[in-house]
Formats: C-alpha cells, sequence, structure tokens
C-alpha cells in the first residue's frame, strides 16, 4: 500500500490537530497518546498517523491507539527517530514499503496493527498495578500538603455575565464530551446555563454552534475562532503568578481577566463557579480516573479530589451518559 500526502509534524498534538486536513499525514511526538487526541485525529479523517515515539508504551493501557485502529488509519512508529530531522512541515510525502520518502530520503517506519496494540496492551495491564500505587501515593501526599488552598480567599474575576443562582454547564476536553454534550442539548435550551469552556472544550461548544459565555484556562488548546466568539475570557492564574495563557490572548488583542487558583484548569473552573455561588455545575468531559489522567501525564489528582470534596453537592458529573440513551 502506498500513502501520499502532506507532511504536518508538531511535538504537541493537541496544537497539530487546528492544522490538519483529510490530505495530510500527521507526525507527531506523543507517547501513549491519548483518547482526546486520537480522537481529534479521527475527526480530521487524516491519511495516517506517524509516531516518533511509541503509540503504547505499556505503562498503562492508554486508550488513543485503538480509536485510530478502528477508524481504519494507518499507524506507523518512526523506529530510528529521525522523521523530524528529514521531514518538515508542507513537505510532500510517501509511504511505501515501511518507508516514509521524500525524494531521495527515506526513514524506516515500523506499521502497527492491532495485534501489535493488544500485545502491549496486555503488558500494560500488566504494569498497571504499580501505576496505580505510585498514583494514589502521589495524589495522598498532594491532598495533604494542599488541603488548606481551598479555603484561600479568592479573588472572582470580572465578567459581563451573572453566574450566581444559575445552572452552568461546563465542558472539559476528555472522553466522549462530544457525545454527551448532544445528549444536553434539550437540558440548555430549557435551561439556558451558562456555558464554560475550559481550554479546548469550547471548541466542543462551538462545533455544536454554541457561544460560550465563558472559556477560562491556559488557552493552549482552544482554537483563535473560538476566543473571538466567546464573550469572556478568564485566565487561569497559579499560586506562583504565573499565567500561561496571558501572552497569547494579548497577542489576539482580546480582553480578559484572571482567576488565581491551584490544580488544573478543570478544577479552577469549578471553584470559580462554586465561589461565584452558581445553583448547580454540570460538567462534560471532565477528568475523574486513573487513566484519564495518566493520559494527560499527571502523577496524582489530588487538587481534582479537593475540589470536589468542597463542591461535590453543586456537581453533576454527565461524563458517559450518551450511553444511557
Amino acid at each position: 500500500m502506498t500513502i501520499v500526502g502532506v507532511a504536518k509534524i508538531d511535538c504537541k498534538t493537541k496544537n497539530l490537530i487546528h492544522r490538519l486536513s483529510s490530505k495530510d499525514i500527521a507526525i507527531i511526538d506523543h507517547e501513549d497518546l491519548d483518547y482526546v487526541c486520537a480522537y481529534a485525529l479521527a475527526a480530521k479523517k487524516v491519511k495516517a498517523v506517524i509516531n516518533k515515539s511509541s503509540f503504547i508504551s505499556g505503562k498503562y493501557p492508554n486508550r488513543g491507539t485503538d480509536i485510530l485502529l478502528d477508524n481504519k488509519i494507518p499507524l506507523y512508529e518512526n523506529i530510528d527517530r529521525t522523521v523530524f530531522k528529514y521531514i518538515k512541515e508542507n513537505d510532500k510525502i510517501e509511504i511505501k514499503n515501511n518507508l516514509l520518502c521524500k525524494n531521495e530520503i527515506a526513514v524506516p517506519l515500523k506499521a502497527i496493527n492491532k495485534s501489535d496494540c493488544n500485545e502491549f496492551k496486555k503488558k500494560s495491564l500488566d504494569n498497571l498495578q504499580n501505576e496505580m500505587y505510585s498514583f494514589i501515593d502521589n495524589t495522598l501526599y498532594y491532598m495533604k500538603k494542599e488541603k488548606t488552598k481551598l479555603f484561600h480567599s479568592p479573588k472572582l474575576p470580572f465578567l459581563d455575565i451573572a453566574i450566581a443562582n444559575r445552572p452552568v454547564v461546563l465542558v472539559t476536553r476528555g472522553e466522549y464530551y462530544i457525545e454527551d454534550l448532544i445528549k444536553l442539548k434539550d437540558f440548555i435550551k430549557k435551561k439556558q446555563p451558562v456555558l464554560i469552556g475550559v481550554d479546548g472544550g469550547g471548541d466542543g461548544l462551538t462545533f455544536l454552534n454554541y457561544i460560550p459565555d465563558i472559556i477560562f484556562g491556559d488557552m493552549d488548546s482552544v482554537s483563535d475562532a473560538t476566543l473571538r466568539k466567546s464573550r469572556n475570557i478568564v485566565l487561569h492564574s497559579y499560586d506562583n503568578g504565573i499565567c500561561p495563557g496571558e501572552n497569547r490572548i494579548k497577542k489576539l488583542g482580546l480582553p480578559y481577566s484572571k482567576y488565581s487558583c491551584f490544580g488544573t484548569s478543570e478544577d479552577g473552573a469549578i471553584l470559580m463557579c462554586y465561589y461565584m455561588n452558581a445553583s448547580y455545575i454540570v460538567i462534560v468531559g471532565s477528568h475523574n480516573n486513573l487513566i484519564d489522567f495518566l493520559e494527560k501525564n499527571r502523577k496524582g489528582m489530588a487538587s481534582t479530589i479537593l475540589t470536589r470534596i468542597l463542591v461535590g453537592s453543586k456537581l453533576v458529573d454527565v461524563k458517559g451518559i450518551f450511553r444511557l440513551f
């Protein structure tokens, strides 16, 4: 089989997604490809995906490889890790006989199939116990260390929309987030909740023709188009004063405010709604388990557990609700 396409390259898969089309061959450097990035690659209908790293390392049973194979997208690993050296963005390239070819250059590849995937998954299941013990130890350590941060008086951002005594639908870019958001269509129409996208979750809202009331986060995976449509932008600022998304928003010339808190952007958005007295918070695409966090390269989930301990009575997690209908 010969595959001809245009090379699109990025070490960060989530940055690459917005540049892809069905004419392209995606070239990534993403060990243990996660569900969300794989879902986005599949949605772009790329001709193939070449990974400089291992699709499955065997550390834990990641889910991305299965998604791409189930969507009939050919997968290859660059076994000598030289693809970034020889291939550049927008090069016309060809995959033939497990070689990536450009003019006189031929880079060796290894095709990944279902059999390989199942073999690595078996290995990863054997290793999962060790990963889980390490994850639990990390979580417990940081829960003790960070528990007092929940009760720091937060400086709330200025918004041109009221959250108090209103329901909120908070969308994060997690497993099943599009399918679940579709199932909330009638609820959104009837209740008119505040719509908040956490980083790339905002693109899920605009994909379904909703206008986000707020985009919250580091701004590292949301598109410029969605940022321009959003009624408010709130940057996640950390305890040390670092605000990763500020330079990007300044370059776009968009107004913004900040909210300083510990934890992930998902945690921060939940806490902001809680302290602004939302009546309840419906979260779509949440990260709430071991595999979710390992796929995001996080070693624990202390801040998420602490946040849910505080906010639990107001939080409605609808992850996977589409399976009930």
